[in-house]
């Protein structure tokens, strides 16, 4: 038998079986959960940088007045941003609509919303938020509903034509160039709420003409508007109505802090939420790993329930001890920041109790999804964001963040038993059809979209 010939045998060694391994690690729906980790990981690192450089250089005035402006228009930028990302996918990946003329329609949306929102938002901001320069209002707020509601489109191109690895790494440039432009403005001793709007602007720009770019190539043609179909909007308002009243809920203390004339309290109570926010990264990233298994339909008695159950009793397994980090963490926050988050420290500690809350409270909305209950969950995600800020209006203005930190408690106890509640109502009386199945198959909640 002739020997071989070694020019044509593959090398093998320590760092070919590391690709290999990477490679296998990477594949299905392991894969996905992978990404999704680098995907929560790279965003958290830019919303640490964020938080911390932002705090460092505005102060806590200054980062109250930045927290107020996205706590406005966070709930509109709901239905422009994750509303039609998860609509345009339902569109395509269900539907099975052409991609083309999915993505031109959403273009288009995104157009008209930015067209109404943008003067709309900007008024109010500049009317209510104390210290916030005009033209870096305009320009994040233009930002976000132009820029990133057309990255969002391609986001959701990219994801259902060649999978949600591919959507990860576009996301991940997004969050890396961000890091970037914060670490270059910092260093240069030039960072300022317009410093930073502009820099954003121009950063995300050129991500966006990528991912358009790249979007193009998939579906074979130029991304451009056209015309909106009614279907889309509904699509849109159905998945983004209950994510704005999740945000709503979220951050509408802090933009009422600012209307209260609270703004140093706006950015102390504002950084110790940053905090208790990146505690919660794991437990997020659990349930976003876990999504998809609501979905998958069952004729078994109490099977959401039961899933629900099991994996929230795991997710606890990390959020009490994630509190009890927190309150002995806290002391060291305005060592990181500056003297002026001196209170933070304090108000970290009393809100650390909302990881275990927001921890447990995704499953059983994630249960009613899996039995196509959209609409109670998206009504109960609305009635618990109307209790809230009827409270913050109530507490807020008299008690600053001690109005805050109450109304939130309250709140987010509230949004928690009702979902258990609901759940446990509804298991007995609805089986999951395979229309309600189908009708969700292509949603996936992230840290960012949803809880």
């Amino acid at each position: 038998m002739p020997a071989a010939d070694a020019s044509v045998v593959p090398p093998r060694g320590p760092l070919t079986s590391l690709k290999q391994r990477a490679a296998h690690l990477l594949r299905g729906r392991r894969g996905d959960t992978v990404w999704a980790l680098f995907d929560s990981g790279t965003g958290l690192l830019a919303s640490v940088f964020s938080f911390l450089l932002l705090g460092r250089n505005l102060g806590a005035a200054g980062y109250g007045a930045f927290i107020g402006l996205y706590a406005l228009i966070g709930p509109f930028l709901a239905l422009s941003q994750a509303g039609i990302f998860l609509a345009a996918m339902e569109h395509v990946a269900r539907e099975g609509e052409d991609p083309r003329e999915v993505a031109r329609s959403f273009v288009s949306m995104t157009a008209v919303s930015t067209l109404f929102w943008v003067p709309a938002l900007a008024a109010v901001s500049l009317r209510s938020i104390e210290g916030l320069p005009p033209y870096a209002a305009i320009l994040m707020i233009l930002t976000e509903f132009c820029l990133n509601g057309i990255f969002a489109t391609s986001q959701a191109m990219v994801q259902v034509v060649t999978g949600f690895p591919a959507a990860s790494r576009l996301r991940m440039s997004g969050a890396l160039s961000k890091i970037g432009l914060l670490t270059v403005l910092a260093a240069g001793g030039s960072l300022t709420l317009t410093t930073f709007a502009v820099g954003q602007a121009a950063t995300i720009g050129a991500v966006v003409v990528f991912a358009a770019v790249k979007v193009s190539r998939l579906v074979g043609a130029p991304i451009l508007p056209g015309r909106i179909g009614r279907r889309h909007v509904r699509s849109a308002l159905l998945y983004g109505l209950g994510i704005s009243a999740s945000m709503a809920q979220t951050d509408g203390d802090k933009f009422v802090l600012n209307a209260a004339h609270h703004q140093g309290d706006a950015g102390r109570y504002g950084a110790a939420y940053r905090v208790m926010q990146v505690a919660l990264l794991p437990a997020s990233a659990l349930s976003s790993a876990m999504h998809l298994s609501f979905l998958d339909g069952t004729a078994s008695a109490n099977a959401q329930l039961r899933r629900a159950i099991r994996l929230a009793l795991i997710t606890l397994a990390y959020a009490i001890p994630a509190v009890v980090g927190l309150v002995l963490a806290a002391p060291f926050v305005p060592r990181i920041l500056t003297k002026d988050f001196e209170e933070t420290a304090f108000i970290l500690q009393l809100l650390s109790p909302v990881v275990i809350l927001r921890a447990v409270q995704v499953y059983p909305m994630n249960g009613l999804m899996g039995l196509g209950r959209n609409g109670l969950r998206t009504t109960i995600l609305g009635a618990n964001a109307l209790l809230s800020l009827i409270l913050y209006a109530a507490l807020i203005p008299k008690y600053s963040w001690h109005g805050a930190l109450a109304a939130t408690l309250v709140s987010e106890v509230s949004l928690c038993a009702s979902a258990w509640i609901a759940l446990f109502l509804y298991e007995r009386s609805t089986r999951p059809t395979k229309t309600a199945v189908q009708a969700n198959a292509s949603y996936r909640e992230t840290p960012d979209v949803g809880r």
